[in-house]
């Protein structure tokens, strides 16, 4: 008998402890090819070391959060970094849906980035 009420003690415990915390699940589209899912596209909570990747179908989830303000960056090379505020409740998923548009570079801007990099000299070791 006292170990029934030891085993529920533990387990309204770790149940009493699940219910402080929520989560924010989304997918990530790209808004310039028909909103097709972003594949590995990076969502990551600011001032957190908190990151996940999106998966096949451009979902993704992160759990585990207090309830209270973020802010969401998700990042994908070669598109517009979005930033978004979400607020998170406890035991109640948070929706996000994101489209990502493609950046826009000018040649000028590249030429610039290409001219103003640094350049290290690489050598080989040929002996045997």
């Amino acid at each position: 008998m006292k170990n029934i009420f030891y085993l529920f003690i533990m387990l309204f415990a770790t149940v009493g402890y699940a219910q402080n915390t929520g989560l924010i699940v989304g997918k990530v589209m790209d808004n310039e090819m028909d909103n097709t899912p972003l594949v590995f596209a990076n969502m990551s909570v600011k001032g957190t070391s908190i990151e996940v990747q999106t998966d096949l179908t451009g979902l993704f989830v992160i759990e585990n959060l207090e309830a209270g303000d973020y802010t969401l960056v998700c990042s994908f090379p070669g598109y517009e970094t979005q930033e978004i505020k979400v607020h998170v409740y406890a035991l109640n998923p948070v929706e996000v849906n994101l489209s990502l548009s493609a950046t826009s570079v000018s040649l000028l801007e590249l030429a610039s980035l290409v001219s103003t990099s640094k350049k290290e000299d690489i050598t080989f070791n040929a002996s045997k």
